[in-house]
């Protein structure tokens, strides 16, 4: 099985009580429903981290994730594969073996897989 079923595969969740959540784009709060994790690139941590955002504003954020991993940057690409193994992704370590231009495919896939919400990552 490759590494994108693999990560698409994820293990059922449970549903859950009602919540809300605070978007890092627009400060306002959504519904969990509505909420979107994403990994967005903190440049004062200088890594991904988990952001919140609101049904309005995550593709805009998900665009900037993006633009940083076509960077084709070796720290990047680990900073990232970090992100996957804190989501609890045991496979990131096929992204940090591949070529840099092979994993910035692997990393697009991901985020396409979260752009068409076949993948949602846990807040």
């Amino acid at each position: 099985m490759t590494f994108i079923r693999r990560l698409l595969s994820p293990e059922p969740v449970e549903p859950s009580e009602p919540y809300f959540l605070l978007c890092s784009g627009c400060l306002k709060p959504c519904s969990g429903d509505n909420a979107h994790a994403i990994p967005q690139w903190n440049s004062v941590r200088e890594d991904f981290l988990t952001t919140y955002r609101c049904g309005v504003c995550w593709k805009r954020a998900l665009e900037e994730t993006r633009a940083k991993i076509r960077v084709l940057d070796a720290e990047v690409r680990e900073k990232f594969c970090r992100f996957l193994d804190r989501h609890g992704f045991s496979d990131a370590h096929i992204v940090m073996e591949a070529s840099l231009t092979e994993a910035s495919r692997m990393m697009e896939k991901v985020l396409d897989a979260i752009e068409s919400e076949k993948l949602r990552l846990s807040p």
